[in-house]
C-alpha cells in the first residue's frame, strides 16, 4: 500500500515537471519566433520563419539538461574537473555540428529562403554555403558558439539557479525548525526527570507532616508545570503562560528550601506576546542549584521580568557560596538559550552573564518582544 502511493506521489510529482518544463520552452519558442519576426535580419518565409526559433530551442534544451542534471552535479561539483570539462567539450563540439547541420538543412530545404539569405545577408549565406564541416570547424575555433549558447541559456540557467537557491533556503528553514524543536525535546528531557524525582519527595515529605494543604497545592502545581513542559510549544505559546510556568516551578522549588529567600517579581502591558517555551528554565534551575541553601548563609534569587512597549528585560540573580560558582555559567543549557535567541530574535537581544563576587546574574533583554524574527 505504502509503496503504491509512494509510486503515485512520484508519478504525480513527474507529470508536474514534465509539464512545467514544457511550459517553460513553449513560451521560449514563442519567444524565438517573435524576435525572428522583428529582427532586421530574421527569415520570415515559412518553413523557416517556424523551424529555425524550433531548432534554436531544442539545440538549447540539448545542452541544459546533460550540462545542468548531469556533467555538472556529477563532475564539477564533486571537484572531478578534468572529467567535467572533457565531458563538456564533447557536449558542446556534438553540439556544434549538429546545430549547424540542421541550420543549413532547413535553409537548403527552403528555395526561397536560401535565396533570400544570399541577397540580403551574402556573408553569412557564403559562410554556410562551404558546407558542414566547413562551418562547425569555424564556429567551434572563433568560440562563436559559445555567444550562441550564452544568449540561448541565459534565461533557462537563471532560473535553475534561482530555483535551486529557493529551494536550499527552504530547507535551510525547515532544518532549522526542526533543529530548535529537537533542541526544546532535549531540554523537555533534561527537566522532567530529575525534577520530577525531586518534586515527589518534597510532596511525600509534606504528606508524612500531614500537611495536606500545601500538598495538594503542590500536586495541582506540578501537574501544571509537566502538561506546560511536554505539551506546550509552537507559536500559541505566550509570555502570560510563561511566567505562569516560571511561578509553578518556582513555587515547587521553595518546598525543599529552608534558608533562602525566593522573590519573583514580574510586570507585563501585553502577556499575550509570543515567547519561546521553556527559553528560561536553564537559567533559573542553575539559580536553584548553585544557590547554597544553608543556616545565615543569607542566600537568595530573584527574578524580575518586565515588558513595555515591546521591551522585554529578564533578570535572574542569585547568591553562590564559596565553591564552584562559575559552574553555572556554561553547559548545554545556556548554550541552548544563545542559539533560541538568535533564532527568534535575531539581533534585537541581548544575553549577558556576570559572575561578580557571590553574586551570579543573567539578564536577557528583548527589542520587540512583540514581532520576533521567527514565530513557527
Amino acid at each position: 500500500m505504502k509503496r503504491r502511493s509512494l509510486r503515485k506521489y512520484i508519478s504525480k510529482t513527474t507529470v508536474r515537471r514534465v509539464l512545467r518544463h514544457t511550459l517553460f520552452w513553449m513560451a521560449f519558442y514563442l519567444l524565438q519566433f517573435y524576435y525572428g519576426l522583428v529582427s532586421v535580419s530574421g527569415l520570415k518565409i515559412a518553413p523557416a520563419m517556424f523551424l529555425n526559433p524550433l531548432r534554436i530551442i531544442v539545440g538549447a534544451a540539448f545542452v541544459f539538461y546533460p550540462l545542468m542534471y548531469g556533467i555538472i552535479p556529477r563532475f564539477f561539483a564533486r571537484k572531478k574537473y578534468k572529467q567535467g570539462i572533457f565531458w563538456s567539450l564533447l557536449l558542446f563540439g556534438i553540439f556544434v555540428f549538429v546545430d549547424a547541420f540542421w541550420e543549413i538543412r532547413i535553409l537548403k530545404g527552403c528555395a526561397p529562403c536560401w535565396e533570400e539569405l544570399r541577397v540580403r545577408q551574402p556573408d553569412y549565406y557564403n559562410y554556410l554555403d562551404r558546407g558542414l564541416l566547413n562551418t562547425a570547424i569555424t564556429r567551434l575555433i572563433s568560440l562563436g558558439f559559445l555567444y550562441q549558447l550564452v544568449i540561448q541559456l541565459a534565461i533557462p540557467i537563471g532560473i535553475k539557479i534561482a530555483m535551486a537557491y529557493f529551494q536550499q533556503r527552504l530547507t535551510t528553514v525547515k532544518l532549522e525548525k526542526e533543529n530548535k524543536e529537537l533542541e526544546l525535546h532535549f531540554l523537555r528531557s533534561q527537566i522532567a526527570p530529575h525534577f520530577l524525582f525531586n518534586t515527589l519527595n518534597n510532596i511525600y515529605g509534606l504528606i508524612l507532616n500531614d500537611d495536606k494543604k500545601r500538598s495538594a497545592t503542590a500536586v495541582t502545581q506540578l501537574a501544571s508545570f509537566l502538561r506546560y513542559s511536554l505539551y506546550q510549544g509552537g507559536n500559541e505559546n505566550t509570555l502570560g503562560k510563561e511566567i505562569r510556568m516560571l511561578q509553578d516551578y518556582m513555587e515547587l522549588e521553595k518546598i525543599r528550601l529552608n534558608h533562602t529567600l525566593v522573590n519573583f517579581t514580574f510586570e507585563a502591558d501585553d502577556a499575550s506576546v509570543f515567547f519561546p517555551p521553556l527559553l528560561l528554565m536553564p537559567v533559573l534551575e542553575n539559580a536553584f542549584k548553585f544557590c547554597p541553601d544553608t543556616p545565615g548563609s543569607g542566600s537568595w534569587i530573584w527574578m524580575q521580568l518586565i515588558l513595555r512597549k515591546g521591551y522585554l528585560y529578564i533578570s535572574v540573580a542569585n547568591s553562590v557560596g564559596a565553591g564552584p560558582a562559575t559552574a553555572g555559567g556554561g553547559g548545554i543549557g545556556l548554550d541552548n538559550i544563545r542559539r533560541r535567541l538568535q533564532h527568534y530574535y535575531g539581533g534585537n537581544h541581548t544575553f549577558v552573564i556576570r559572575n561578580e563576587k557571590d553574586i551570579y546574574t543573567v539578564v536577557i533583554e528583548i527589542n520587540n518582544a512583540h514581532d520576533p524574527v521567527y514565530n513557527s
